[in-house]
C-alpha cells in the first residue's frame, strides 16, 4: 500500500480525488433535501437523481471514445473547470417554481462528469504497475470513504446551520483544487497526444463538413468496435451484467433513501449526514484492509461476497430503522460495499488492453446508466405509494441476486480469462 502512495503521480490524482470528492458528498446530502424541502415529493426528489444519471446513459458511450482519442489528464483537467463554472447556479434556486434549474445543473454536470471517470480509471494503469492496481483501486476508493466520511458531516451542519449556499460554494472550490492538481501530474506520453482544447488551437472553427463527416464516421466506427469488444470478451459481458444489476438495486436504494430516512426513521438532514459518514467510515475500513490483504482473494470472490453481504445489511438496515442500529450497519456495510465496487474495476482494466479502456468505461457508464434510469424511475414513483421500507427491501433483494449472479457467471479469477483486444 504504502509502495503506490510513494508514486508521485498516483498521490496527486488521489489527492485531487479526494478534494472534489468531499465537495461532491457535501452536496449529496444537501441537495436531495433541499430538493425535498422545497417541494414535498418524493417524485420530484427522484427526479434530481434521475437527472444525474440521463447523461451516463446518453453520452457515456460516446465519451470513452474522446477518452481514448485525448490526453486524458488534460480531459480531466477541462472537465473540473466546466463543472466549478456550472454549480454556483444552484444558488439561484429558492423555490418550488424554480427546481426546474436544478435538474438542469445536475444534467450539466454529470455530463461532464461522463468524461472525467473514464479518463481516471483509463489513466491509472499507466501511473502505477500491473501488481499494484487492487491496491491502486483499493486507495481511490479510500479517498472515496474519505470524502463521504468528511462530506456528508460538514455538508448536514453547513445546510441546517449556515444554509445551501455555502454548500454550493465549497463544491465548486473543490473543482478547482481538484483541476490544479492533476496539472501537476507527469503523466507518461501515450497515443492519444491531443486533448479537445489542442484540437480546437490547431484545427480552429473553419473545419470543413467533409472533415466533420469524416470524424463522425471515426468516432461511430470507434463506438461500434468497443461494443462489439464486450459481446466478445467472456469476462467483459460477465461483470457489465453483474453490475448492472448491483447498479439497479443500488438506483432504487438512492432514489429514495431520503424519504425513507425523513419518513420512515424521522431524522434530519444532520443526521442524514451522520450516516452517510458512518458509510464512509467503513468504506474506509474496507478499502484498508482491501488494499492490505486483497490479493490474498480473487477479484471474483470479492465481487460474489460483497454483494451478497451488502444486500443482507441494507434488509437488516430496514428491520431496524433505528437511528444507533442504521450508523453500526452502515459501518459493518461500508467494507462489502468497497469489495465489489473495487474489484469490479479492477476487472474491467486488467481484462482489457489499455486503448480500449475508454471505451470499456464508457460503455459500462451507459449500460449502468440505463438500468439505473429505470431503478430511479422505479423507486420514486413507486415511494410515494409504497413507502420508502418497500422499495429499500427491494434494492436489497436486487442487491443479493447480483451477488448470486456474481458467483455464476465469474467463478474463475480474471487472470485466467481472456485480455479483450480488438483481435480476438
Amino acid at each position: 500500500m504504502t509502495a503506490v502512495f510513494r508514486n508521485r503521480n498516483f498521490s496527486l490524482l488521489w489527492a485531487a480525488g479526494l478534494v472534489s470528492l468531499m465537495g461532491n458528498w457535501m452536496l449529496f446530502v444537501a441537495l436531495p433535501f433541499h430538493v425535498y424541502d422545497l417541494t414535498g415529493s418524493a417524485l420530484a426528489t427522484s427526479g434530481l437523481l434521475m437527472a444525474m444519471i440521463l447523461p451516463g446513459l446518453l453520452f457515456s458511450s460516446v465519451a470513452g471514445v474522446f477518452v481514448d482519442r485525448w490526453d486524458r489528464r488534460r480531459t480531466m483537467i477541462l472537465v473540473s473547470l466546466l463543472q466549478a463554472l456550472v454549480i454556483p447556479a444552484l444558488l439561484l434556486v429558492q423555490s418550488a417554481d424554480m427546481v426546474w434549474l436544478v435538474y438542469v445543473v445536475a444534467f450539466v454536470e454529470a455530463s461532464l462528469g461522463r468524461f472525467f471517470s473514464p479518463a481516471e480509471s483509463a489513466l491509472l494503469p499507466n501511473l502505477v504497475d500491473e501488481e499494484l492496481l487492487v491496491p491502486a483501486n483499493s486507495l481511490n476508493a479510500l479517498n472515496d470513504n474519505l470524502a463521504r466520511i468528511i462530506g456528508p458531516a460538514i455538508g448536514g451542519v453547513l445546510l441546517g446551520v449556515t444554509g445551501f449556499a455555502s454548500v454550493i460554494i465549497f463544491d465548486a472550490v473543490s473543482y478547482v483544487v481538484a483541476a490544479l492538481l492533476i496539472l501537476l501530474i507527469a503523466a507518461p506520453a501515450l497515443k492519444q497526444g491531443f486533448g479537445p482544447l489542442d484540437r480546437l488551437s490547431q484545427r480552429g472553427a473553419a473545419e470543413s463538413t467533409a472533415k466533420l463527416r469524416e470524424k463522425f464516421v471515426d468516432v461511430w466506427r470507434e463506438l461500434v468496435e468497443g461494443l462489439r469488444l464486450v459481446a466478445r470478451s467472456r469476462v467483459l459481458t460477465a461483470t457489465f451484467i453483474v453490475a448492472g444489476v448491483a447498479l439497479l438495486g443500488d438506483a432504487i436504494l438512492s432514489a429514495i433513501l431520503v424519504v425513507f430516512v425523513k419518513d420512515d426513521m424521522g431524522l434530519t438532514a444532520v443526521e442524514f449526514g451522520w450516516m452517510m459518514t458512518a458509510r464512509g467510515l467503513g468504506g474506509l475500513i474496507g478499502a484498508l484492509i482491501i488494499a492490505q490483504f486483497g490479493r490474498k482473494l480473487s477479484t471474483s470472490t470479492l465481487v460474489t461476497g460483497g454483494l451478497i453481504f451488502s444486500g443482507v445489511v441494507i434488509l437488516l438496515m430496514v428491520s431496524f430503522p433505528d437511528l444507533y442500529v442504521a450508523l453500526a450497519l452502515l459501518v459493518l456495510g461500508g467494507p462489502l460495499f468497497m469489495a465489489w465496487i473495487v474489484s469490479l474495476h479492477t476487472i474491467f482494466q486488467q481484462g482489457t488492453e489499455d486503448e480500449y479502456r475508454g471505451r470499456i468505461f464508457g460503455t459500462f457508464g451507459t449500460i449502468s446508466a440505463l438500468l439505473m434510469v429505470f431503478g430511479a424511475a422505479l423507486g420514486g414513483g413507486a415511494a410515494d405509494l409504497l413507502g420508502g421500507t418497500v422499495l429499500i427491501t427491494a434494492a436489497a433483494v436486487v442487491t443479493i441476486i447480483a451477488g448470486l449472479i456474481s458467483w455464476a457467471l465469474l467463478s474463475r479469477p480474471v487472470k485466467q480469462m481472456e485480455l479483450a483486444t480488438a483481435g480476438d
